[in-house]
């Protein structure tokens, strides 16, 4: 009996801690699997709640700067409303805080380093880097990259084994980057309310949509890369060759490298090349980009995110669908008059539908299906009628003679005048690349001849900044940039007459290459300068800095005056903030090297005291 218990009892024995040991295994397991699970529920709900904390952060910087705009506008009507006809309140608006001047000359207005902003950056002829950002600017875009890199890394377990932080640092980057493309959108178009409502202008907004977009994209490469490496530990890289066979898996990677390719063609460099190609390919990238990432969305928490993005794209295009279909089609068709200029230029003359009011400093987005099907490309409004005479001149052989009284700008032999009641609205092309060539050699190619195209014009666009606040306004322009200025020597002068503005002293200066560019804006000029009041209030000073030219220059006048070379921006400035009449704004529209010399000016000004606001324009696209 015993030989039989014996052998039982030894294997009772070996069971029962065996029963217990694997009874404590499956409790350890079942422990373990629960904290997995708790784990990856507590990092669902934080990337979740990153993601609309991130967005309500983004609409709280919104908030400042329109509570910041506000306060301007404020500040700006009361200035226009007490100088206008008070002598005491010219002279009380033009000094300013020195606090507020050194704000705005070492921060807003700065450049990063130096005095380089606006002149492009160019390793070589063709390889084109940009223009750089202000201080301003730079700083909020190293902000914005420090905040989403901090929020990519925040609470990530890095001392845990490499197999358990990378699928929360993948899925944190996927996160944060879908999230992204909701400001990235808004950012991106012309028709953005913000433009208005922070007084912001489109360049700077277009700057930050390139920056968020690089960082949606690395977050985006980041999140495929954490994948990839966690991936080939596991199981190689046979496993993601299997891993393809999922459409949740391989619509995820197209949508990166649709990201990707995004990246590259980005750079200026490339841009510059053929704006045309770039921007219809971006669209086709785009789209290709919602589509995958769609299928790779379905079922996870981001997709409504990317859902408003679809939305807020497909809205925003439409609105300007329908934007450009309300200015084109109405009674009677919308025709653009081309007509050639000298100097690589030519004037197109659009007759509109309907009526259409602009303001100074405003563009608009010209289509000509028979130049180019699919380009829509932005101009400044350089002149319009609503009704008024529109003079249309025929050139034939200038003079290099300058009258600012009674005869056009410069005079010419054989003037014929055609005068045309229409409502038009008028713009100054000059000749670079893709559709501005195309349209010069299509107006050379009939023989110099008036062509009338059939056009589709949208807009007006741009953050209309009155400067009917400014007892003292400098306005330079460079070039085709005097398109930008002259709407607004034409309100001033006219504003001046009537004793709506607080303007006392304006001052245009214009930098052209040779006296025959004189020829771009000569009728309008003529009506500037038979204005009421101009010779009171206006001073026009024209540089002309071709080397190499003969023919004498005269200057008739005191009030305009035709002058060789360039010009020497800061010994301008300093006459006219010694003379000043309330607060003083400069604008410029030029090239980069003349923009940076009036930055440079308008600074060294600010911190010699003067009450200065300095606003420049241009096409950074």
């Amino acid at each position: 009996m015993a030989s039989v218990l014996t052998p039982l009892a030894m294997l009772m024995a070996l069971t029962v801690p065996s029963a217990m040991a694997s009874s404590d295994s499956s409790s350890t397991t079942a422990t373990s699997q629960s904290q997995k699970a708790a784990t990856k529920a507590y990092f669902a709900h934080l990337n979740k709640a990153l993601a609309w904390n991130y967005l309500w952060a983004l609409l709280g910087v919104a908030g400042l700067l329109f509570a910041y705009a506000t306060f301007h506008r404020i500040d700006t009507h009361v200035r226009h409303l007490a100088s206008m006809d008070r002598p005491g309140s010219l002279r009380y608006f033009s000094q300013s805080s020195s606090i507020f001047s050194a704000i705005k000359s070492n921060l807003i207005y700065a450049p990063p380093l130096y005095h380089r902003r606006a002149r492009e950056v160019k390793i070589s002829r063709h390889v084109n880097l940009g223009t750089l950002p202000t201080r301003f600017q730079a700083l909020f875009i190293f902000l914005v990259v420090a905040t989403n890199v901090f929020a990519c890394v925040w609470e990530i377990p890095w001392s845990e084994p490499e197999l358990q932080v990378l699928p929360i640092l993948r899925n944190r980057t996927g996160c944060l980057s879908v999230v992204n493309l909701i400001p990235i959108i808004v950012l991106s178009t012309v028709k953005n309310p913000l433009i208005s409502l922070l007084n912001i202008p489109y360049d700077t907004f277009n700057l930050m949509h390139r920056w968020l977009g690089r960082v949606s994209i690395f977050q985006g490469i980041a999140h495929t890369v954490c994948y990839l490496i966690a991936k080939v530990e596991k199981k190689g890289w046979a496993g993601v060759k299997e891993s393809l066979q999922s459409s949740f898996i391989y619509s995820g990677l197209i949508a990166v490298l649709a990201f990707t390719v995004i990246l590259i063609q980005s750079p200026k460099v490339f841009r510059a090349l053929s704006y045309e190609f770039f921007l219809h390919f971006h669209i086709v990238l785009v789209i290709a980009m919602c589509i995958f990432l769609w299928i790779h969305l379905d079922g996870l928490p981001q997709r409504p995110q990317l859902l408003g993005f679809i939305i807020l794209w497909t809205a925003f295009r439409a609105w300007r669908s329908m934007t450009m279909l309300y200015r084109s089609i109405g009674s009677r068709a919308c025709k653009a008059n081309v007509e050639t200029l000298p100097g690589d230029a030519v004037k197109v003359t659009i007759t509109t539908p309907r009526p259409w009011q602009h303001r100074p400093g405003q563009s608009l987005f010209l289509t000509i299906p028979s130049v180019g099907l699919w380009t829509a490309h932005p101009f400044s409004v350089a002149w319009w009628g609503g009704g008024e005479e529109q003079q249309s001149l025929s050139r034939s052989n200038s003079t290099r003679t300058f009258d600012d009284d009674k005869a056009p700008i410069v005079p010419h032999k054989d003037v014929e005048m055609n005068i045309q009641r229409s409502r038009t609205i008028s713009l100054i092309v000059k000749k670079h690349g893709g559709f501005t060539r195309k349209l010069w050699d299509r107006a050379w190619g009939g023989r110099g001849l008036p062509l009338s195209l059939n056009a589709y014009i949208e807009g007006p666009y741009g953050d209309e900044r009155s400067l009917a606040s400014y007892g003292t306004v400098m306005l330079f322009a460079g070039g085709v940039g005097i398109t930008h200025q002259l709407p607004y020597v034409r309100e001033l002068v006219e504003g001046y007459a009537q004793g709506t503005v607080a303007a006392r002293r304006i001052t245009l200066v214009w930098v052209i290459p040779t006296v025959e560019v004189l020829d771009w804006i000569r009728p309008w000029m003529h009506e500037v300068l038979r204005m009421p009041g101009r010779r009171e209030v206006l001073r026009v000073l024209l540089y002309v800095t071709r080397h190499g030219l003969t023919q004498p220059i005269t200057s008739p006048s005191e009030t305009v005056r035709m002058l060789r070379g360039r010009p020497d921006v800061q010994s301008l400035m300093a006459e006219e903030v010694s003379q000043k009449t309330g607060c003083v704004g400069v604008s410029v529209c030029a090239g980069g090297g003349l923009a940076d010399e009036v930055r440079r000016a308008s600074r060294a000004m600010l911190d010699q005291g003067a009450n200065l606001d300095y606003i420049e324009e241009g096409f950074g696209w």
